[in-house]
């Protein structure tokens, strides 16, 4: 892309941010599912127009396996369990190197109105993981699922601007040299970029265009500047157009902050798996090598099963399970390590996979690495091996 076509770009951006977001790619891409071509890809890049940043924080160093030679298998823990189930506090220490708040640290979570904060729930899970010295980290400061009402009723892209990096500033400097990194946007990629264009239509896209990416991770580079800065997202790991197509706008979004020096260091892969879906684990492959040459690492960032199309029953909704993990493992450390592997829970006793998308027969889902009885699955131990064996 011409640096004529970005001012063109970053111009339209600013009269009309929604509409920017999905110009480009749209024209180029067939009505139904279909490949991305290298032509829909340049043209994505013009549409999403990320606007250019300030001097951004060098590419952290080190992406990969931890100092002791194995990969950091973590987990995500929530405040309101964590107080009254010692089981699960000691299923979290015992079998996990990483422990991270799952929703505390979330934009909604600390700041439900403009002129309220609230710390205390992430301040007790972030000292818990240290105390017991595992490392931790935080998700996610842009997330159009915990996106406070105010936001909405902000009317200028100044005001927004000023309100997001006001957030950002004052939780990262809080946690500063605690957090080993971010996830600095969370599913900002269209849900099908094949028919709804790049980017998921958010009150930030509304507020501010797609420059809300950028200013979010100069932002954060600001407030911590040796925290890892991560992109994350869904359904990069499947096989099929759509998941070919999430994955062609990811690498788009990263050459296009690179290309402006605003530093992004890791791509999560969320994983959480579906029992009808299929592992690309070629594509993965190629998506982490293109990574790497990017300098840009590789994490999993929230591991669970969805396994509502498994066949019922305890055995075999496990035996889907370790299948999928095999698989996604498979993928991912084809060509190298990577950062690390969190697990989205600690156990079957607590997850958000048994409220959402429950199971249609009645069964119970297990989703998670560990049982109801904190009893560790077939799957846990694939885990443990392959971070081990790294």
């Amino acid at each position: 892309m011409t640096m004529s076509h970005r001012r063109r770009a970053a111009r339209s951006a600013s009269t009309d941010p929604q509409r920017n977001a999905t110009d480009g790619i749209l024209s180029d891409l067939p009505n139904s599912a279909g490949t991305l071509t290298r032509r829909s890809l340049l043209a994505a890049g013009a549409g999403l127009a990320l606007a250019p940043g300030a001097a951004a924080s060098a590419r952290a160093e080190g992406h990969g396996a931890s100092r002791s030679g194995t990969v950091p298998l973590g987990c995500a823990i929530q405040a309101e369990y964590l107080d009254v189930d010692p089981a699960y506090r000691n299923a979290a220490v015992e079998y996990f190197d990483l422990i991270m708040p799952m929703n505390e640290l979330k934009f909604g979570q600390i700041r439900p109105t403009r002129d309220s904060w609230n710390f205390e729930p992430a301040d007790r899970l972030v000292e818990f993981a240290l105390s017991h010295g595992r490392s931790t980290r935080g998700t996610c400061h842009v997330w159009w699922n915990s996106t406070p009402e105010w936001v909405d009723r902000i009317e200028t892209a100044r005001e927004a601007e000023a309100a997001l990096i006001e957030h950002i500033e004052r939780v990262g400097d809080r946690y500063r040299g605690k957090l080993i990194g971010w996830d600095v946007v969370n599913e900002v990629i269209a849900n099908n970029p094949l028919s709804e264009g790049p980017l998921r239509r958010t009150a930030w896209l509304k507020k501010l265009g797609p420059r809300h990416i950028p200013i979010a991770f100069e932002a954060t580079a600001r407030a911590d500047p040796d925290a890892r800065l991560v992109i994350n997202d869904y359904d990069l790991e499947f096989a099929g157009p759509r998941y070919d197509a999430r994955r062609e706008v990811m690498l788009t979004i990263v050459r296009q902050l690179q290309d402006r020096n605003v530093a992004v260091t890791g791509v999560g892969i969320q994983g959480h798996l579906y029992a009808d879906r299929t592992i690309d684990k070629d594509a993965l492959e190629r998506f982490h090598r293109t990574l790497d040459g990017l300098g840009v690492g590789l994490l999993v960032t929230e591991l669970d099963v969805i396994d509502w199309e498994s066949v019922p029953g305890a055995e075999p909704q496990d035996a889907t399970a370790h299948r999928l993990v095999a698989d996604l493992l498979d993928g991912v450390f084809a060509f190298q390590a990577p950062e690390s592997v969190i697990v989205w829970g600690v156990s079957d006793r607590y997850s958000w996979v048994s409220d959402v998308l429950p199971r249609p027969d009645g069964h119970p889902s297990r989703p998670l690495p560990l049982d109801r009885d904190m009893s560790p699955k077939r799957w846990m131990t694939l885990l443990r091996q392959r971070m081990r064996s790294a």
